[in-house]
């Protein structure tokens, strides 16, 4: 079988980077049977997996993501003889006589399309529910994001597989103490720390995080780490720093490279995940993986990715926010309760067993 694989989320920063650059790494190094054909939209990237004699590359040029996805990567496909097309972003070639593959990372934006710019509401009220119809598969990163869709779109049953995501393996307990204390110094952080993973627009809902943070404050020396880059409309949301005198007591971090928020994790007090709705949310399996107690929201997938390792709460709820966070930081038995829970949760998941589930779809499929 020809498996043709879309990688031209390769480089981004992110989870859905990250998803790209681990399930196909898995696939190709445990398969020897299939041929790969990965399409890269950067020259730098080809040849990452040159050592495989069953992975060839492809170099799409085109700044046109559309254009890419639609035109010049299925035409390709077809020359090439291509069985199956498998895209790990938001779309399928929808004039493609091939099988093909998708992932739905997130049903967020059809919940609350108010966090998302307008063109991105536009694009997933029209093309992306096409895209959802062409798939021949769906592999959706969760059981909510799987029922999410089959209720929306009223899709066939089959056709949405759900496959979990996973952490990467650098996530784990450190006790390289100059390493921690580098991380430390490098990013100025105070002694005790609460710390924020994600990015920062609406939906994560890190003006709510501000407020519960402020109150908790008042009792609890600690500071509070933001581990992520600005996407849009956080401007109201930031200014709240000010607004609750918290200069000198939340530090923006910006992005944070995974090597880095390894260190974040070891170090932290414990890690709050507030986010109105994730479809998984990686952050919660990260923390759990570290050793570092979690906050979590109760809506969404993130249920079943922390499982019974974390304290969870109504992301609207400042009240409950804070209370959880003062819980975590003043009682010691719950502490290592969730932290002990939290190994147990992450060795449920694990990159292979998402490469294994995402191939075992992949073979599913007879060719057109």
């Amino acid at each position: 079988m020809k498996i043709g694989i879309c990688v031209r989320t390769w480089g981004e920063r992110g989870g859905i980077g990250s998803y790209t650059r681990s399930v196909v790494s898995k696939i190709v190094e445990l398969d020897q049977k299939n041929d790969y054909l990965l399409f890269y939209s950067e020259q730098k990237y080809a040849g990452t997996f040159r050592n495989h004699a069953n992975v060839r590359d492809i170099v799409v040029s085109s700044k046109n993501k559309l254009l890419w996805d639609q035109i010049s990567v299925p035409l390709l496909a077809q020359k090439e003889k291509v069985d199956v097309i498998f895209h790990t972003k938001f779309s399928v070639p929808l004039l493609s006589p091939k099988k093909t593959v998708m992932v739905l990372h997130g049903t967020e934006r059809f919940y609350y399309p108010d966090f998302h710019p307008k063109s991105d509401r536009i694009y997933f009220r029209t093309i992306y529910p096409q895209y959802l119809k062409r798939a021949s598969v769906i592999i959706a990163v969760s059981d909510r994001a799987r029922l999410d869709i089959l209720d929306l779109l009223k899709l066939e049953p089959a056709k949405v597989k759900t496959v979990y995501l996973a952490a990467d393996p650098i996530f784990r307990v450190l006790e390289d103490e100059e390493y921690l204390d580098n991380i430390q110094k490098k990013y100025s952080l105070t002694e005790r720390f609460i710390l924020y993973v994600g990015h920062i627009y609406p939906g994560k809902n890190v003006g709510r995080l501000f407020r519960a943070f402020a109150k908790i404050r008042k009792n609890h020396p600690v500071g509070l780490v933001v581990a992520g880059t600005y996407r849009w409309k956080y401007q109201k949301e930031m200014g709240l720093i000010d607004e609750l005198n918290l200069n000198e007591h939340v530090h923006l971090a910006g992005h944070v490279p995974p090597e880095d928020l390894v260190g974040l994790y070891n170090l932290a007090e414990l890690t709050v995940f507030p986010s109105f709705y994730e479809s998984f949310g990686i952050p919660n399996v990260e923390a759990n993986a570290c050793g570092c107690p979690l906050v979590t929201s109760r809506t969404g997938g993130s249920i079943e990715a922390a499982g019974d390792a974390a304290i969870y709460i109504d992301p609207l709820d400042v009240d409950e926010i804070a209370d959880a966070m003062e819980r975590v930081l003043t009682d010691e038995a719950l502490r290592s309760d969730l932290i002990e829970k939290g190994f147990r949760n992450a060795k449920r998941f694990s990159w292979e067993k998402t490469a294994k589930m995402t191939l075992e779809v992949l073979e599913s499929i007879r060719p057109a």
